[in-house]
């Protein structure tokens, strides 16, 4: 009992120390605390710093944590800076660059996977362009063997993990030198926030601030709960879809209202559980368990549709005038899910990429199990 207490604060206040850290060392500051939270995880894991069985734990609170934080967090959205054409534009050469990849990566290494090959292909197709609950459907649609659904989604983690890290190490500003930043003036204000120069959560112990902050945090949790209960109408593959277009949909509505208007903290209040979120996270990166070597071809597959679909939309988005957040936060939620979304747009400093990110990753979990199914075709006759 006394070690999950400790565990709890641990979580609930590294966070603050790393923003303090992040306020007074320049080079972490520079980094950022979404990945310093990111690196701090992984190393009290590996380390064997943290106890032992904590998954329980670990899920509960990662469960919890996101869809908490994405109604505060968009509570402080401003549609002016949403551009629905970039975002559908965007989109599209999301889909579009996963799609070749697949098919690329499948001539160069598919004869190695056997007769899995093309199933392996519609599995990444709809993998990376919706989330893991495609995964699981065209596991069930097409009869993926068990074993290769296992080492697929073992290495799934690995990799998306290594691509997260990717974008918020140095993958954002790629996109920005080579794309440009495109965005309004208040779009760009957000950009230039600094740690160093500004503490969001200086004045939060104050009584008015507690007492919005209790407001936020009802009007969070009374969505979160009745998109829980809409998602009952449902089958549970369509569970993501649900709760996803269901948070977002009655915050955004949320948003336009008097009150929600003047809470001034929720966008970091949200922000704060996401911290949280990344720290949880990363802490159940054991690398111990990670058996490199079987599923080799495997990962190099996945890493290919990745890292080659991100370059492929930073091309297209140059030729087709669609601005680096934009880009980047679509192919982020087609790679990661709308999960981690706000984490990204943490990184980017701009909070109105939550928008688009979320907004194309619900229309990804649509078209994943169409997407697949398309391609399984498409490579059982190459």
């Amino acid at each position: 009992m006394i070690t999950t207490i400790a565990v709890i604060l641990f979580y609930l206040l590294a966070p603050a120390a790393v923003l303090w850290a992040c306020g007074k060392v320049k080079i972490l500051g520079k980094i950022g605390p979404v990945l310093v939270l990111y690196i701090l995880g992984v190393l009290v894991t590996n380390l064997r710093i943290l106890p032992q069985g904590l998954d329980g734990l670990q899920n509960s609170l990662s469960e919890v944590l996101v869809p908490l934080a994405i109604p505060m967090m968009l509570f402080g959205c401003n549609f002016k800076n949403f551009s629905a054409k970039q975002s559908l534009v965007s989109f599209v050469t999301g889909v579009f660059s996963v799609l070749l990849m697949v098919a690329i990566g499948f001539i160069l290494v598919g004869d190695r996977f056997g007769s899995e090959g093309p199933i392996m292909g519609a599995a990444l197709s709809g993998l990376y362009t919706g989330g893991s609950g495609n995964l699981a459907a065209i596991k069930l649609m097409l009869g993926m063997d068990n074993t290769t659904f296992v080492l697929l989604s073992t290495c799934d983690i690995i990799i998306c993990f290594i691509y997260l890290l990717f974008l918020m190490g140095g993958g954002i500003k790629i996109a920005r030198r080579f794309i440009g930043v495109n965005t309004s003036m208040e779009a760009q204000s957000d950009l230039q926030l600094d740690t160093q120069s500004q503490n969001p959560y200086k004045d939060f112990a104050k009584k008015s601030s507690i007492i919005q902050l209790l407001k936020i945090l009802g009007a969070a949790a009374l969505i979160t709960g009745i998109s829980l209960g809409l998602t009952k109408l449902f089958k549970e593959e369509y569970f993501m879809i649900v709760i996803i277009l269901s948070l977002s949909t009655i915050s955004l509505l949320l948003s336009f209202t008097k009150e929600v208007k003047s809470w001034d903290k929720s966008y970091d209040a949200g922000m704060y559980l996401i911290y949280i979120f990344c720290l949880v996270m990363a802490s159940m990166a054991d690398l111990s368990k990670i058996d490199l070597e079987s599923s080799l071809f495997i990962l190099l597959f996945q890493a290919f549709v990745i890292f080659g679909s991100f370059f492929l939309m930073l091309l297209l988005a140059r030729l087709l005038k669609i601005d680096a957040d934009t880009t980047v936060i679509t192919s982020n939620t087609l790679i990661n899910s709308p999960i981690t979304v706000p984490m990204i747009a943490a990184s980017m400093k701009n909070k109105n990429a939550i928008i688009p990110g979320i907004t194309n990753g619900v229309m990804g979990f649509a078209v994943g199990n169409y997407l697949g199914f398309i391609i399984y075709q498409l490579l059982n006759n190459l």
